[in-house]
């Protein structure tokens, strides 16, 4: 028969435990617990974002790169292979000196045979990473870096900055790509790129055609010599006064000749402040356009006076007689030598010798023998008037000369178609013949 069990009475048996001994281990199984359950957490944390991989390495600290499959390497250094040959114009083998190894890699940071291609690209001597500018498709320049290449444009644009400029633009269509070329192509500072720029095609054309190989250019022609590779066009806001030109109101005047003007009273400029918008390309000024005009100060009209008289009543006061003496033959029809004719002037005897006078200031246009009128003084007034002086014994001035009113010019004679001394006298007014008579003093 099977004993059977009695719980042990008090101070029988198991040892009795106190109660913070019992608190004490109940804390180290919790501290067990939190413990497993993190290891567990950490490996759930790297397999969810680690893998397994292949290191690719070149001896130094940090692998080149983490690739999923060995056949990835592979496929990179048959490319790298491929765009070396191409660039050196000669077969390239990539140097074996890189190994590939298993390891555990951030999945982040695996690469695929493109990305592989490039980090194995850097590691080979023979060629040079840079950017190259192209302007309208045709290859300029290559810098080291991308940055580079933008400095030289903004410092194109920066280089036809005024104090009134508000904006820059390129004009012409530019790029900047990326390509490798080989290790001793040249490669300009951003400072040399800008400064090629601002050089014309003709100085460009070798630095491109060096460049044609490495950059597609379809060859196209370069445009004319003397223009810059990359013109600038700017816009500015220049805001400046100026004069305002003095309007001018005319008044008639009947003691002026028709076509005779007077000053009566001085202008003055006004002032204005415009702004403007000026569109200059390479620093000239190719367009203009006026945004606000503001008048600062109003000008005054000038005064000026504007002839009416015409014909005789225009000579009134302008003419005086050329002699003194009786009027033998007025103007108009008239009987002489047995026949009627029309009188250009007046004929006003006088004794031979005689001084004849110009009647007004002006400029000798004739002084010889002329036809009927015998010896002849022909004077231009230069307001159109002109005086004809006849039949004279002696002529005292020459074409050409200039002589003042009262001046004498001639003297009384009798040539030409005469029947005795005295001196014919005319006056025609813009070609048209005036009775003298009605154009002297009375």
């Amino acid at each position: 028969m099977s004993p059977t069990f009695q719980p042990p009475r008090a101070g029988e048996g198991l040892p009795t435990v106190p109660w913070d001994s019992r608190r004490r281990r109940k804390r180290r199984i919790a501290w067990l617990l939190a413990g497993l359950t993190a290891l567990t957490a950490a490996g759930a944390a790297v397999v969810s974002t680690c893998t397994l991989c292949y290191a690719v390495s070149d001896g130094g600290e940090r692998p080149l790169a983490y690739v999923p499959r060995e056949e990835t390497y592979a496929a990179a250094v048959a490319q790298v292979e491929d765009r070396v040959s191409h660039i050196l114009r000669q077969d390239y083998a990539y140097p074996q000196e890189t190994t590939v190894a298993l390891t555990i890699a951030p999945k982040k940071d695996l690469q695929d045979p493109d990305q592989l291609t490039a980090s194995l690209m850097e590691t080979v001597d023979q060629v040079q990473a840079a950017w190259v500018l192209t302007v309208e498709g045709i290859p300029v320049g290559a810098c080291a870096s991308r940055e580079a290449v933008l400095a030289a444009l903004e410092g194109r644009k920066g280089a036809y900055d005024t104090p009134f400029t508000v904006s820059a633009q390129l004009g012409a269509e530019v790029a900047v790509e990326d390509v490798y070329l080989p290790a001793g192509a040249e490669v300009l500072s951003a400072e040399a790129l800008q400064a090629r720029l601002a050089q014309s095609w003709d100085q460009v054309e070798a630095a491109a055609a060096a460049l044609a190989p490495w950059v597609p250019w379809e060859g196209a022609a370069l445009p004319p010599g003397e223009d810059p590779v990359l013109p600038v066009v700017t816009v500015e806001e220049v805001t400046y006064t100026q004069p305002v030109e003095a309007p001018q109101e005319t008044v008639e005047d009947p003691t002026l000749l028709a076509g005779e003007t007077a000053l009566l009273q001085e202008g003055s400029p006004g002032l204005e402040e415009r702004t403007d918008r000026v569109t200059r390309t390479q620093g000239e000024e190719t367009a203009r356009e006026t945004m606000s005009v503001n008048r600062l100060t109003q000008p005054v009209a000038a005064q000026i006076a504007v002839g009416t008289a015409q014909g005789a009543a225009g000579a009134q006061g302008r003419f005086c007689w050329p002699v003194e003496g009786r009027i033998t033959s007025p103007f108009g029809t008239r009987e002489i030598f047995g026949s009627t004719s029309s009188h250009r002037g007046i004929d006003i005897a006088a004794a031979s010798g005689t001084p004849i006078a110009a009647s007004a200031g002006g400029t000798v246009i004739w002084s010889g023998p002329k036809g009927t009128y015998g010896n002849l003084v022909k004077l231009d007034h230069g307001n159109g008037f002109v005086t004809y002086y006849a039949h004279c014994s002696q002529l005292l001035v020459q074409a050409g000369d200039t002589v003042a009113q009262g001046e004498t010019i001639a003297l009384v004679g009798s040539t030409g178609r005469s029947t005795g001394p005295h001196c014919h006298f005319e006056i025609l007014w813009q070609g048209e013949l005036l009775d003298p008579l009605a154009c002297l003093p009375g």
